[in-house]
């Protein structure tokens, strides 16, 4: 299946299907995902308060064919894992608000591919992988019960990328994330006068 559609069967079904064998992506099919990708922000950032970031086209197609490969390596397990090495490799460019915000297009489906993993022995080389990458994109894994292994800074530091991390963190009640002042104050910040009616019985600890 071309990147393309697998992108197109994410955003408007949430189902993709992906083939039994690892196939280079073509130049067109590229081009035609970023557009798809950029497509999808447009429509989607009206939703977010303030401006939201804008779309970096290298982060969104990384973020794309490491999703696109995972699942594919998730599957074919007679793989090697210099191929799982070889293929999904770390984001190598600066993580900015635009990497963030373009990455999430297609990294906020982290769960379902988690789950899809879960069958996994926990020491699996792709499953510490999976792991490492949505620890170093804390804004897609949030409720994932994954640590950070970065700051961030850089999301609380944005407007609309910091109310929808707040507002992911309380809807998955996920505590964990609130590990310093920035966040702390961040998380008070959006829940206001209505902490008991958003997140009953929470009970944040001291930070320095």
């Amino acid at each position: 299946m071309k990147l393309s559609k697998f992108v197109q069967g994410l955003f408007t079904e949430g189902v993709v299907n992906v083939p039994r064998q690892l196939l280079e992506f073509h130049a067109d099919d590229l081009r035609e995902t970023a557009i798809l990708l950029q497509q999808y922000q447009l429509a989607e950032r009206l939703e977010l308060a303030f401006n939201a970031p804008d779309f970096d086209e290298s982060a969104g197609l990384w973020a794309a064919q490491y999703f696109y490969r995972a699942i594919q390596f998730v599957l074919l397990r007679e793989l090697e894992e210099a191929a799982i090495q070889a293929y999904l490799k770390a984001y190598e460019e600066p993580v900015t608000c635009e990497a963030i915000y373009s990455v999430d297009l297609i990294f906020r489906h982290l769960a379902p591919l988690f789950k899809l993993s879960s069958g996994l022995a926990p020491s699996d080389p792709l499953v510490q992988m999976l792991k490492e990458t949505a620890a170093a994109w804390p804004y897609s894994s949030v409720g994932l019960d994954i640590t950070p292994s970065v700051s961030t800074a850089v999301i609380i530091n944005h407007p609309s990328l910091k109310y929808a991390y707040i507002d992911r963190i309380i809807q998955h009640r996920d505590q964990k994330r609130i590990t310093n002042n920035m966040e702390k104050q961040a998380l008070e910040e959006v829940l206001g006068l209505y902490s008991d009616l958003l997140w009953p019985k929470l009970q944040l600890p001291n930070l320095h």
